[in-house]
């Protein structure tokens, strides 16, 4: 049975910044994907951001390693989101967690819409939110 998993940015960023906090606890992670029967998923909004992120606080060197770990093996879906997606954020949009961003909203309404408990992230929205984190 194939394990499906939404990657959120802060996972994305912790793989490949060896400087970020989550670095070590990013890669023992990967490190399973790898070796075991997973489906990554991620959205468009999630890469969008995170290569922003990357780029912004490591440069464009770190970029190349970013496309790489995409492409690479255990590969990363990438989900467009719906209009109904965006509809669906703003409902959790207006919970009143003081930083809670657009775009962890927009992944909370396409994890429900495909069917997905589990994510990867260092971001406690998704607990909160009733996902798994994995």
């Amino acid at each position: 049975m194939i394990d499906k998993v939404f990657i959120d940015t802060s996972f994305l960023k912790a793989v490949v910044d060896e400087k970020d906090d989550f670095y070590t606890d990013a890669l023992r992670i990967w490190n399973r994907f790898r070796e075991g029967n997973f489906q990554l998923l991620t959205s468009n909004f999630i890469l969008d951001e995170t290569l922003t992120l990357v780029r912004i606080r490591r440069g464009l060197h770190i970029i190349e390693l970013f496309r790489k770990i995409l492409a690479g093996k255990p590969a990363i879906e990438i989900e467009r989101v719906a209009l109904e997606d965006e509809e669906n954020a703003w409902k959790w949009f207006m919970l009143p967690w003081k930083d809670l961003s657009f775009t962890d909203c927009i992944s909370f309404a396409l994890m429900k819409r495909l069917g997905l408990n589990r994510v990867a992230t260092f971001d406690k929205h998704f607990r909160q939110a009733g996902f798994i984190l994995f």
